[in-house]
Formats: C-alpha cells, structure tokens, sequence
C-alpha cells in the first residue's frame, strides 16, 4: 500500500493517493462498487482537487480588493437584486459566451463585493 501511495505521489496526484488511502481506510463503504466505479471516484477527486487549486490560484494573481462568496450576498429588496438574476452569473455562464458585465447602482449597493466574485 504504502509503495502505491509513494508513486502516486511522485506521479503528482496526491489528491487521488489520499482518495485511495480513504478508500483503504473505510473498505466496507465501498465494497460494493465496481473497479470501475472506484477507479471513477479517484479521478474524480483528483480531478476536483486540481480545479479547485486553479480556481484559487487565478482569484489570488486577481489580487481583488475582498475575498467575496456567493453564500455572502443578500439580497434586500432596498438593493434591486434578485436571486434568479444572479445565478446565472454565479455560474459563469457569461464566461461560456465570452460577455462582459457592467454593473451599475448607487454607493454602497454592493458593486466592488459583486465585482470580487
């Protein structure tokens, strides 16, 4: 086990070596799945572990005034936004299509916040 483990390290893809050592550690969750459902899951977490490192790479060289969520946004009727509105552009869809975003409103309405996500 532990020899795997050193070369799935040394192949760089530690998030999957830490899958498998889980894997290891709980057999019985996963005796039921096939190689090829487990084999998934350890991709799959390697896969998210790399996406979520470039994702806090590209918002750190960004170098953004906040560190804004999208758990953080109200939404008060005093500011004109609306849920349905924003999840499109929580999702990045503007991204897909190469948009741009203008956003406009008064001071204090939460523009540079919503600009930081």
């Amino acid at each position: 086990m532990e020899h795997l483990l050193s070369q799935l390290r040394q192949l760089r893809i530690p998030a999957m070596a830490q899958a498998l050592e889980q894997q290891w550690q709980t057999p019985n969750t996963y005796d039921e799945l096939s190689f090829e459902q487990r084999l998934s899951l350890l991709v799959e977490q390697e896969h998210l572990s790399r996406e979520n490192n470039r994702i806090k790479r590209l918002r750190k060289q960004a170098n953004l005034r906040l560190q804004a969520n999208p758990e953080d946004i109200r939404y008060p009727a005093a500011r004109g936004l609306r849920k349905e509105q924003m999840q499109p552009l929580l999702e990045g869809r503007h991204l897909l299509y190469q948009q741009n975003i203008l956003i406009t409103g008064p001071t204090g309405s939460g523009k540079t916040f919503l600009g930081c996500h």
